[in-house]
């Protein structure tokens, strides 16, 4: 293999992987205050593609115009899905395990109503403003500025979800219901008024996650369900409630994705990824950045 094919290879690995872990810190931002995998959230990100090629493609809206109606717009239906899917689960035990079928549930009616709305064809959406998808050279390396786009608006969002978490009042109190809900609610917390929050959140940052995905890997209603698993690869390995970690292994997952592309057939490179996968969780049972979970009583 040619130098410059590896290093293309590589940057389109690390571009895909930074995707993979936005869906996978989606996840992470609905689970925190809730110990609720969302099996929706693929949905989401697919919802803000579709959405994203019809506001800023077929209706011709201003980048961010359209961008804040379609987040607005899916974070919405994140609450209706907390309202209707999760928070009655919760409201008879907060380990409940419901919401695996009523998640579930919700993210196939999602995908049935946008079949029937948008099509299964691949449909085109612009790139960020300011950035372009014609390719550039810097020495050997080839890229677009939509790619560097989408790798540092990921970690951005890392550092401001940290931020949230770490440093802000409604942040303290979603880490104090993730440490114990019920010690939270005794100390004031509303922990169902938070978790309607989470969702809305991690809603809202697959949405974005999809728009800016899809001038790479195109606007289609089959974008959901791979999203969702890969996000799910991504935060197993990374650790689940890890965002730095999540990224780390999202782009670990995408580079090994794309670097197999060369020689394996997509089943073969889903085998070799799900190899990889169990043997960092034989080695680490909670990921490479994941902690064990405990509960002092």
């Amino acid at each position: 293999m040619l130098l410059e094919d590896f290093l293309a290879l590589m940057v389109n690995g690390v571009t895909l992987g930074a995707v993979y872990a936005m869906a996978g810190i989606g996840l992470n931002i609905a689970y925190k205050p809730t110990n609720v995998f969302n099996l929706a959230q693929g949905e989401f990100v697919m919802l803000g593609a579709m959405l994203g090629w019809l506001f800023l493609t077929d209706m011709s809206m201003a980048w961010i115009v359209g961008t804040i109606g379609v987040v607005l717009a899916v974070g919405a239906l994140g609450v209706l899905e907390e309202r209707v899917a999760v928070a009655p689960h919760l409201k008879v035990q907060s380990h409940h395990h419901g919401w695996l079928i009523s998640t579930l549930a919700f993210s196939i009616i999602i995908i049935n109503i946008a079949d029937q709305v948008f099509r299964a064809d691949p449909r085109f959406v612009p790139s960020l403003p300011g950035t372009s998808l014609d390719t550039m050279f810097v020495g050997p390396v080839a890229f677009n500025t939509h790619q560097v786009a989408v790798l540092v608006i990921v970690v951005a969002s890392v550092f401001a979800i940290e931020y949230v978490y770490r440093r802000t009042r409604i942040g303290k109190a979603i880490s104090a219901v993730s440490e114990d809900r019920d010690g939270a609610r005794l100390n004031g917390i509303n922990p169902l008024h938070l978790t309607m929050i989470s969702f809305a959140a991690g809603a809202a940052y697959c949405a974005f996650a999809g728009i800016i995905a899809a001038p790479l890997m195109l606007a289609s209603t089959s974008l959901g369900l791979a999203l969702l698993v890969k996000g799910f690869m991504a935060i197993a390995l990374g650790g689940v409630g890890s965002n730095w970690g999540t990224l780390l292994a999202g782009i670990i997952i995408g580079c090994v994705e794309s670097l197999s592309s060369i020689t394996l057939s997509t089943g073969y490179r889903q085998l070799l990824l799900l190899g990889i996968l169990l043997v960092v969780l034989l080695i680490r049972p909670n990921g490479l950045f994941g902690k064990a979970a405990g509960r002092s009583v």
